[in-house]
């Protein structure tokens, strides 16, 4: 098994900002009142949400492991079945970019479920750390915990989200 997963990162961060964009528009279209309901149930505001450029994605979509740039070595989470055929699923869910001066690093997929689990996109770089480093930090579980944190914090703490 490869130790990194990206073959080739510029052709990841091509692919993943192309889906961070699509998603965050569908957050955003029409009929998509679940998605924003299910955010605003989390305490996440509106404005929140737009600067942290969440997004929603309907439908889980197969993806190839080496179009997004990935080695077919790479470990995939919660089984291995379609590493065997090169593929990944993005599945169903809210997605959160990290974005880091305005560099893509980490894609993270939440299910609209508050006690399910985030899918780390492969390739994503770790730990996701929000607001000034310089700031004292606070790490915490679930992503969820960390935005609610980060929102009413952002100019006094570091937040450090582990899913």
């Amino acid at each position: 098994m490869s130790a990194d997963p990206l073959k080739d990162p510029v052709l990841w961060k091509q692919k993943a900002r192309s889906f961070v964009t699509r998603s965050h528009h569908h957050l955003w279209g029409k009929n998509n009142e679940d998605p924003q309901v299910f955010l605003f149930q989390q305490d996440l505001t509106n404005q929140f949400v737009k600067q942290m450029h969440l997004g929603w994605n309907k439908h889980g979509q197969e993806r190839t492991l080496e179009k997004w740039g990935l080695d077919n070595h790479t470990k995939m989470q919660p089984t291995d079945n379609d590493r065997q055929k090169g593929l990944f699923i993005l599945p169903p869910g809210i997605v959160f970019p990290y974005i880091v001066e305005k560099e893509l690093m980490a894609l993270w997929i939440h299910p609209l479920d508050p006690s399910g689990s985030a899918f780390i996109v492969p390739g994503s770089a770790m730990p996701i750390r929000l607001g000034n480093q310089k700031n004292p930090i606070k790490v915490v579980d679930g992503l969820f915990n960390g935005l609610r944190l980060f929102q009413k914090n952002q100019e006094s703490l570091c937040v450090e989200i582990h899913a």
